[in-house]
This record gives C-alpha cells, structure tokens and sequence, in this order.
C-alpha cells in the first residue's frame, strides 16, 4: 500500500466511476481500470462492485478508502510538520553540557533560543565530562558544550568561550594584596602567593584538578589538602562555608551570592580552558545548531 495506491482508490470512490475518476486524475481509463484490478489482487479482495459504467465500494472497499483517508491525512501533517522543522517553526534541540555550565551558561542560552525559535523546545541533558564525550559518541546530543578534551579525534569543535584559571576565596580570608592587570578579569596575585594554603580539590581525573597540579609543578608550589570533593558545585559550596580556597574558572562566583566569596587572576600566564561547541565527527549538525552555536560565541561570558 502507497500513496499512490491510496490515491487513486479515494478518488474513484468519491467520483463513482472509472471515466470521470481518470479525468480527475489525469489518466486513461484503461490504465485507472488495470491499476484498481491490480490493487485488489494485491490485497485479495474486491473493493469495489462494477454496476454499468458505475463503481460502488465494497465492504472491503470501505475499510481501505477510511484507512486510506486516516493515512493520508497523517502523511500530509507529517509533511507539514517537516516543513516547519525545517523552517524553525516546531521540535526540539537537545544540548548536553555538565551541571556546572547548566546552571552557569544555559539560562542566557535557552534566552536566546526562545528568542529564535519561540515554536521550539530546549532540551539539556546535564552529565559529567566524560559522559558528555561517551554520549557526545553515541549521538545522544545536538552538540554539548564542554571544556575542548585533550583527543578531539572523533569530534568536531567550535571555540565559543575561554575561561580564566582562578583563585577562589571565602568573603573572610585574609585578603591578598592583588592589582587590576590588563587581560585578567579579576586583580591579580602572584601564583606562589598560594603556596602552603589549605585547598578544596576536585577529584584527579577532573580537568580541574589537573590544572592544579600543572600549576604546582611549574611554579614549586605545595598546597594542602583541605577537602575532596567531586564536582565544581561542591568545591564552591566548601568554599563558601569557609573550609578552604580553590582554583576555579572564571564565572564561578555567578554559583554565590553577593560578597560571598572573592576572585583574583593570576599574574602568570596560565593556560584558559576553552569551551567547545562539539559533536561527533562526520555528524549532520542542523542550521538551528549552527546559528545557536554562534550566538553562543557572541555572548560576552
């Protein structure tokens, strides 16, 4: 059963005879008469009785014609709803990125897509770094937005937001004497200020941490260990309660209220972490993708 099949049963039904059905569809009649014998003998049965010139439907007949309407009725709506996706009316996009950038970049971001696309709906799925890539792989995801892992073999990557390595501090530490630095977000101090400080750290296989130790072995510094924690939510609600300071990106203080905590860069030239728009390689990635992706790009973060 066809759409063309489908056709040409509905209008010889509606019409009640082979001349006036193939005038309609613009067909001999011969070739209308051999195209209905053709569809009985597929289905096995007579859908339509012949009287004179006239056709009637069968039982079977009417069955197949109200199949056929239910049919093509839901073939034209899912072609009117491809139409819109296509035109950025109707349907979904869903972004994976870690909870830590949920909370920090999607609220501007679903802003924005609301603003684009006001038919359409966002979906986030917040996973850790390692399950974004694994997810990213499987093609779970639009694209995510993560920090640029170091084996981009299997992806593709667009640059759209650098974050600053700094240092984080409750509100009541003893304040550093650190100045404004062309450059640097925050007023800078000298990294090996920090050295013999009690730090929340991340987990060592997190990114974060990671920069940590670089940070220490390039500098000779030793820091202690005040906590371990798990994610960057964490680390900064240690920090928070005063149990220790920390190396965090750029943006973290958007995670406390007012006068909580405090930021310094670095004078150094540390390394910034780049968030990726990023997908898997060889990937279809949609104009809606693209265009939000370089939104993204423009916002000032």
């Amino acid at each position: 059963m066809n759409s063309k099949q489908l056709k040409y049963v509905l209008v010889l039904s509606r019409e009640g005879n082979f001349s006036k059905a193939a005038e309609r569809l613009n067909i001999s009649q011969p070739s209308l008469s051999q195209y209905i014998k053709k569809i009985e003998t597929d289905v096995g049965m007579t859908l339509f009785e012949r009287v004179g010139g006239d056709v009637r439907l069968t039982d079977a007949g009417r069955i197949y014609r109200d199949a056929g309407e239910r049919i093509l009725d839901l073939e034209r709506q899912m072609n009117a709803q491809m139409r819109d996706v296509a035109e950025h009316k109707k349907g979904s996009l869903v972004i994976g990125t870690s909870p830590f950038r949920s909370a920090g970049m999607m609220p501007t971001i679903a802003r924005i897509f609301r603003k684009l696309y006001p038919g359409m709906h966002l979906v986030i799925e917040e996973r850790e770094s390692a399950e974004l890539l694994s997810g990213t792989e499987r093609g779970e995801f639009d694209f995510c937005l993560t920090v640029q892992p170091e084996d981009c073999r299997l992806f593709e990557c667009e640059c759209v937001a650098e974050e600053e390595l700094i240092l984080v501090t409750p509100s009541d530490y003893p304040q550093w004497d650190a100045s404004p630095l062309e450059g640097r977000k925050y007023p800078a101090i000298d990294a090996r200020e920090i050295s013999g400080h009690r730090f929340v750290m991340i987990t060592e296989n997190q990114v974060m941490q990671k920069a940590l130790v670089r940070l220490c072995d390039e500098y000779g510094i030793a820091v202690e260990t005040a906590a371990v924690v798990k994610s960057l939510e964490a680390q900064t609600a240690m920090v928070r309660a005063g149990l220790g300071i920390a190396l965090a990106p750029s943006g973290i203080e958007r995670f406390c209220a007012e006068g909580e905590v405090r930021c310094y860069s670095f004078v150094q030239d540390l390394p910034r972490r780049k968030v990726v728009a990023l997908w898997r390689k060889h990937r279809y990635l949609s104009q809606i993708s693209r265009d939000l992706i370089d939104a993204i790009r423009n916002i000032e973060w």
